[in-house]
């Protein structure tokens, strides 16, 4: 993918690379809170990837409910999904991303999902004006990469592998937010990546884009999960979050977005966030 005129980055490589049945992550998975762990998009975006390949003719992924167990590591890993019928009509994808570095930790489960798989129906045309999101700006107003990234010398997912077009507020101004972002490239090396897969991808970013504190503020947001409802599959490369984050006196937050298309909503996402004091 290219990012316009007006970026200066290099091509962006695959965010992974296939090892026989284990992934490679590349440096693009990189993210923002330790030098050893990866952006949670990528391994969304992948474990999307798993519950799409057991998906039979005539049913859709409607969610995907991912549980960000522990730090995903930047090392080898393997991905497996196991399906579950529940009837004639729905059914379950299992999915969990283990190590497989052939270390100590070699099978660690690092991160899961659940999908929810339903049959579709052709339905009726409901007689109403879909919602239309509003027109894609330019280029020359993408967001530069964030103060809090893992450093100007080292390649990270949120400053380097995806595109960022904001509408509103965004990376240092707290409050709600309302961004177009997009990958700059594959998911997996050599492979095309689903509408599905880039969704998951850039819906972890709600929470960052819409933090109710400034950097100064020495307060982190991390998101523990990520559920990502769907009722079509975008179209193109753009997705628009529209994100609110609020936070509860406990330090126990929630993050809401509308994850929509350049033709209008597709899903909402929801962010479960634990509050970290004293936060670099």
């Amino acid at each position: 993918m290219t990012c316009g005129n007006e970026c200066h980055h290099a091509p962006v490589t695959a965010l992974f690379v296939p090892d026989g049945d284990r992934l490679l992550p590349t440096p693009y998975t990189g993210g923002p809170w330790r030098a050893d762990a990866q952006h949670g998009g990528p391994p969304s975006a992948i474990l999307g990837r798993s519950i799409e390949a057991v998906v039979e003719p005539g049913e859709r992924i409607a969610r995907v409910a991912i549980e960000l167990v522990r730090p995903v590591p930047l090392v080898p890993l393997r991905v497996v999904a196991e399906r579950v019928g529940v009837s004639r009509r729905v059914a379950h994808v299992e999915a969990r991303i283990e190590v497989a570095d052939g270390g100590e930790r070699d099978g660690q489960v690092v991160a899961t999902a659940r999908g929810l798989l339903l049959a579709t129906t052709a339905m009726p045309d409901p007689g109403y004006a879909a919602d239309e999101a509003e027109a894609l700006i330019g280029p020359e107003a993408a967001v530069p990469a964030p103060d809090w990234a893992t450093g100007a010398e080292t390649i990270g997912y949120h400053k380097d592998a995806v595109e960022h077009r904001p509408v509103s507020g965004g990376f240092g101004a707290p409050g709600p937010a309302d961004q177009w972002i997009r990958l700059r490239g594959p998911l997996v090396e050599g492979e095309h990546t689903s509408p599905l897969c880039r969704l998951l991808a850039v819906a972890d970013f709600g929470s960052g884009i819409s933090s109710i504190f400034d950097f100064s503020a020495g307060v982190g947001l991390i998101n523990a999960d990520i559920t990502v409802a769907v009722h079509r599959e975008p179209i193109g490369d753009w997705i628009r979050l529209q994100s609110t984050t609020r936070i509860g006196p406990d330090g126990v937050g929630l993050c809401t977005t509308i994850l929509s298309d350049e033709h209008g909503p597709v899903g909402t996402g929801l962010q479960s966030l634990l509050g970290v004091l004293g936060a670099d």
